[in-house]
Parts: C-alpha cells; structure tokens; sequence
C-alpha cells in the first residue's frame, strides 16, 4: 500500500486542538495529516466540560447542536462549596451586562466529543492516521519537518511544511524541543463516571478541602463527571486508583454520600500532574497548541476552550505564513504574542483562584463574599465561561469588595 508522506502541515495530537487546528487548516485547502496515537472512540481523563464560548468553536465546525442532540448536558453556572462548607452559585446568564455567546456550557463524555471533532477534520479533507506514535522529531530544513512514526509494525517518515504539537499535557513534542517546564505546584486528578448521583442539577459543583478538591458535572444522559484533584505535595497514594479516590472522596462526606447512592459506570483514570507551561510555543516550523503548550490547573475549567481557542489562534497565524513559506522560529513568534493577548488575563485569574485553593482561610472568606454578594460570583463565573474579560475581576474595586 502506498501512503502520502508529505503535507502542507502534520498535527500530533487529535484532541479537541489538534482536530480543529486540523479541520480549519483543511478548510483553508491546506494538506494536513493529524497523528494519533489512539483510536477513535477512545476515553480521555477530563472535567468534561466546555465553556459558553467554547460552543462558538464547535458551532463553526457544525458540531455544537449535533452535540446537544446526542445528549450532551447545559450547565448554566458554577456552584463552589468552600472548605469550611460556605457554599455560592454563580451564572452565566448574571447580574451583569456582559453576555456569552451562549448563556449556558457542555459537558459531553470526551469519548463522543474527540471522536466527533476528529471526524469532522476527516471530513474537510484531513488525513487521520490513528494507532500511530510519533518517534522522533525531526530538525527543520528547506523542505520543512519531518516526523518519525509508527504504526503497528510499520514504521515511517511524515515531512510537514509545518508540524502542530497538540499532544496534551505530556507532549513529546515540547520534550523534544527542549521548551517544556514543570510548575511547583503539582496537583493530580482521578477522573471517572457515575450514574444517578443524587442533587444534580444544571451547574457544575466544586467542593474544595484543605488538600484536594472535588468536581461533580453532569454530562448528559444522567452520567455525572467525578473529578478529584489532589496537591500531591499534601497527600500520599494509598492502594490502587480506585482505593486512593474513594480515599480522597470520603474526606467529602456530603459529596461521598451522593456519589456512593449511584453507581460507578467507569474506571479511575488519573491525569497530571497539573501546572505544565512551556518557555515558548514557537520554534522553526513548530507550534504549540493546547495542553501541549501549558496547562495550570483544572479549577477553572479552561482546558477545552484553550484548546479550541488557541487551534483558531494557531490557524490564524500560520495560514498566511504558510501561503508566503515564511515559517522560521522569528516569523512564527507573533503567536506567542496573540497566546499572550487572548490568554493572559485568564492566566492570572487562574493563578490567583490557585492560591485561593490552597489557602482554605482565604477561600472561606471570599466565599462569604460571594454568598452575600452574587452579583461578584456571577461576574467570577463569567470570566471562567471565557466571555467576562479578566480584567473586570483584577479591579481594584472588585478585588476591596471580596477582601473587606
């Protein structure tokens, strides 16, 4: 059998960055093949949730409705219980003029939203090498990149004019790059299904403890997303996967008992650990998309709208770069700088709620705030929904009203 070796762009990684960065690049009538080294559907240990704006994306590849066709749940806010049980809700639709593009979010298994973004890259034209490992990276020449791959017993050599590493929080390609940086900070989670949790309702729930938190999302179906996030600077692994997040579980008796009156439709699975940056997302005739370029912490929910964010951002770059074949590492910098303007606000945001987490005092008091004040958790939740800009919760006058 004969295989095509050369293209406009080979993307590593079909997740949600990965198979968008590939279907809009084959839009624009690139030649694009996207490597994965799984099949479709595969599972993916994830929060599961995709913000307002998040369906902006999926609504240009024809997939957001499809999706809520086929069972995926709305979630209209974030409900936060902190450790010393304050509880508030924030929306989307809030006590403020701002609007998302949708005033409610996804949450979808990520079994049906991988699967369903990989295809719809399959079907403007990409081609989807599934089962397929990348070896090596190769230096970049005239000629582009090359990409050393194996799939089964066959072993072979992908040139890409251009290659998109969206190979997720351990990406090999920003390993090989030499660019990849581990945070302090390094906090793991252990993900799986329930069914029949008692108390859903349409806002995802956190319920943060001193040295681990819990977040329960429905995800359509009556199957609800069981997340635990530990700092594993404060905790040790005791048993298996399934032993040490029943462990974690139980310091959560509230959440316990709900769970524990469903049933368990999955396994643990377990992803981290967390606070993955990289000192840049741009080398000659290599960009970063993703996880794959930094990730910080699954509080805030931002994982799925970087992704999909970020392969429009990717796009939008490297389309006219590649159409004029200037992709050496100077012309493809302005990428980190739109990464920088799109994403930094969030950046801080997510930092800051970070050490509110870890500091139990400080997240019982903003959290009485909030109680008192839901106007300030709905402008919060917007910012995590990806419509409210950051800067409306760094003000100075936002900031005095939670602290005092």
């Amino acid at each position: 059998m004969t295989y095509r070796t050369v293209f406009d762009v080979v993307v590593v990684g079909a997740g949600p960055a990965g198979s968008t960065a590939a279907a809009l690049l084959a839009e624009r009538g690139c030649s694009v093949a996207l490597v994965e080294r799984a099949a479709f559907p595969r599972p993916k240990p994830c929060a599961e949730y995709l913000s307002p704006e998040a369906t902006r994306v999926l609504d240009r590849l024809d997939l957001a409705e499809t999706l809520v066709r086929e069972g995926a749940a709305r979630l209209r806010g974030m409900r936060v219980v902190s450790p010393g049980g304050t509880p508030f809700t924030g929306r989307f639709a809030g006590a403020h003029p701002f609007r998302g593009y949708r005033d409610y979010g996804l949450a979808l298994p990520r079994e049906v939203l991988d699967a369903r973004l990989a295809a719809a890259a399959a079907e403007r034209g990409a081609v989807l090498l599934e089962r397929t490992t990348v070896e090596q990276l190769g230096s970049a020449s005239s000629a582009g990149r090359t990409v050393v791959v194996r799939c089964g017993g066959d072993r072979r050599t992908l040139t890409g004019r251009v290659v998109i590493g969206a190979d997720g929080l351990n990406s090999r390609v920003a390993r090989m790059l030499g660019v990849a940086r581990r945070g302090r900070r390094r906090r793991l989670a252990l993900v799986t299904h329930y069914e029949g949790v008692a108390g859903m309702e349409d806002v995802g729930e956190m319920h943060v403890g001193p040295a681990s938190y819990v977040g329960l999302a429905p995800v359509g179906r009556g199957i609800t997303n069981v997340a635990v996030v530990a700092d594993l600077g404060r905790v040790r692994r005791l048993g298996s996967l399934d032993e040490w997040a029943a462990q974690l579980l139980r310091a959560f008796p509230s959440v316990y008992e709900r769970v524990r009156a469903g049933q368990r439709v999955g396994p643990v699975r377990a992803a981290g650990p967390f606070a993955r940056s990289t000192r840049r997302a741009t080398a000659e005739r290599v960009l970063l998309v993703g996880d794959a370029a930094d990730f910080y912490d699954p509080f805030t929910g931002e994982g799925i709208y970087a992704a999909l964010r970020g392969a429009e951002l990717a796009v939008d770059q490297l389309a006219p770069r590649l159409e004029a074949d200037r992709l050496g590492a100077a012309d493809l910098a302005p990428y980190d700088a739109a990464r920088r303007r799109e994403f930094g606000g969030k950046w801080v945001v997510e930092r800051v709620v970070s050490w509110m987490v870890a500091h139990p005092a400080w997240l019982d008091h903003v959290a009485r705030r909030f109680a008192q004040k839901p106007a300030l958790a709905d402008l919060l939740v917007g910012v995590t929904g990806d419509f409210v800009p950051p800067s409306q919760v760094l003000k100075p006058s936002y900031v005095w009203q939670l602290v005092t």
